[in-house]
């Protein structure tokens, strides 16, 4: 442990010199200093996170966290020192499962850096925590525990440092569970205040807050144009839109991945591969739900490659659900709020930013068992992936963004907020099918929470929902037009005329 230790020091230390280096220019930035001014401690400079490789196992809140607690950017190289102590001393590759589990017998009790869950067990009417470091989901848990942070640990569960003993005296039908969280500190932002969130909006200009929102997801405002800003805002409408239903389909490393890795812990990746309905939705076998009952997003990562093990009963049931928000499995029917992400890749004209000519659609790229009418049909938008620029270093944040952590719990309280009625009261969708309408009125809605969260429908601004509006309707049409090419008697003329009524 301590060559890989030594290794992760001297790696940090270069990559946080050259970050306080270029510290020093971002605060006399005057868009830097006003995000730090107004926002404080739920931002960061987001070049100190972003130091070293050795760290790639953590999730990005995890050393956000550890980094906006322990690094001061004029000084960062002490701080990185600091974690680079906690995480020497506290965590382990699960390959030393068995080391650790040891020490905690030998010692009694063990401080654990890791991610911890917790479940119900109805039959033993136990709660059971899942501890992935120790390899054992069978781990009791403290009263204290669970009373503190009962609703984040059995939802998205949480990384943190945990007190873990052992009482080789505990058994359940002669089966002993020694191990047992007496402690649990999560490593996240605890004071969430969603009215603060927003009342901070009018301090900023749109433009400066949507540049906040790209710079908080790991990139530079300063490197894109507003239309490639706007598709980078449109990957996190599934964040704050429940059952929202997007598809972007593009060249490699474009940053897709990485937005619905590191934007959230609520968000799954699912990456190729083979998706069950077990694993997707409900395992009959364990009783237990499956991510899109767990989760707010599912991000389905090389679709093209994804298998879907009983495709005809798996496709079934996933349309099913991103029509309605529910699923049915065995005798039981379940409603879940988590939104369905399709992304993939796509031959493309570099020089002319469009697909490759050779397609007959742009859905060819699906596995054939997707490349249905009806599922495709309840798709919300099509962003336009070959309009992406690569993302390489330099388009890498520079400045301040909110903590990652913080953004994704404002991200989750969003949701529960309704800015449909604000679509209402503004757009006249006049003959629109009710699929079609759907789709555009939960655009706009994600968007406006986005970037107007501050907004009623009578203090909303024409000029601010107006080109929200036509951003909804083109991510929709490029979903009708293609399905117009596969089946142009039923979607050759449809219609999105619409008027902005409100005045």
């Amino acid at each position: 442990m301590a060559d890989v230790n030594e290794k992760q020091t001297a790696r940090g230390s270069n990559g946080f010199s050259n970050a306080a280096g270029a510290s020093a220019t971002v605060l006399a930035d005057p868009f830097n200093r006003k995000v730090e001014s107004h926002l404080g401690d739920r931002v960061i400079l987001k070049p100190l996170t972003r130091w070293n490789e050795a760290y790639k196992e953590f999730p990005r809140y995890v050393m956000e966290y550890l980094v906006s607690r322990y690094v001061d950017a004029s000084e960062p190289v002490a701080g990185q020192r600091k974690i680079d102590k906690i995480l020497s001393e506290h965590y382990t590759e699960s390959a030393k499962k068995e080391l650790i589990k040891s020490r905690i017998k030998e010692n009694g009790e063990y401080t654990l850096l890791g991610q911890l869950t917790v479940r119900l067990d109805q039959a033993r009417d136990h709660y059971w925590a899942d501890v992935p470091a120790l390899g054992d989901n069978t781990v009791r848990v403290g009263p204290k525990v669970l009373e503190q942070y009962r609703e984040v640990l059995m939802t998205s569960g949480a990384w943190g440092t945990m007190v873990i003993e052992y009482d080789a005296t505990y058994e359940i039908k002669s089966r002993k569970y020694p191990f047992y969280v007496r402690e649990f500190t999560p490593l996240q932002y605890t004071r969430l205040d969603l009215d603060d969130y927003i009342a901070k909006r009018p301090l900023f200009t749109e433009d400066e807050w949507l540049d906040l929102l790209v710079q908080s997801i790991g990139f530079n405002p300063a490197r894109f144009d507003r239309r490639v800003k706007m598709l980078m805002l449109l990957r996190l409408v599934p964040f704050v839109e429940a059952n929202y239903n997007l598809i972007e389909l593009g060249p490699r490393e474009t940053g897709k991945t990485y937005t619905f890795r590191n934007t959230s812990n609520r968000s799954f990746v699912v990456s190729g591969g083979k998706a069950t309905p077990a694993t997707l939705f409900y395992n009959q076998a364990t009783r237990k739900l499956g991510v899109i009952g767990l989760k707010q997003v599912v991000f389905f990562d090389e679709i093209a490659s994804t298998r879907f093990d009983d495709a005809e009963a798996s496709v079934s049931v996933l349309k099913d659900y991103m029509q309605t928000g529910k699923f049915t499995r065995g005798d039981q029917e379940f409603s879940a709020q988590c939104s369905v992400v399709l992304g993939g890749n796509i031959d493309t004209d570099v020089a002319q930013q469009q697909p490759a000519a050779h397609y007959r659609h742009l859905f060819e790229v699906l596995p054939i068992e997707l490349q249905d009418a009806a599922f495709l049909d309840r798709i919300h938008a099509y962003l336009p992936g070959w309009e992406m620029p690569k993302i390489r270093p330099e388009n890498y944040a520079t400045g301040y963004g909110f903590l990652t952590d913080y953004m994704a719990e404002i991200f989750s309280e969003l949701r529960r907020r309704n800015f449909q009625t604000h679509v209402a009261a503004w757009m006249n969708l006049h003959n629109m099918t009710g699929r079609n309408q759907d789709a555009l009125k939960k655009t706009v809605a994600g968007l406006l929470k986005l970037l107007h969260p501050h907004r009623t429908p009578e203090t909303l601004q024409r000029e601010e929902i107006a080109p929200l509006a036509e951003i909804a309707v083109e991510m929709r049409q490029r979903v009708t037009n293609q399905l117009a090419k596969m089946l142009p008697a039923e979607f050759g003329s449809v219609d999105y005329s619409y008027t902005l009524t409100q005045e």
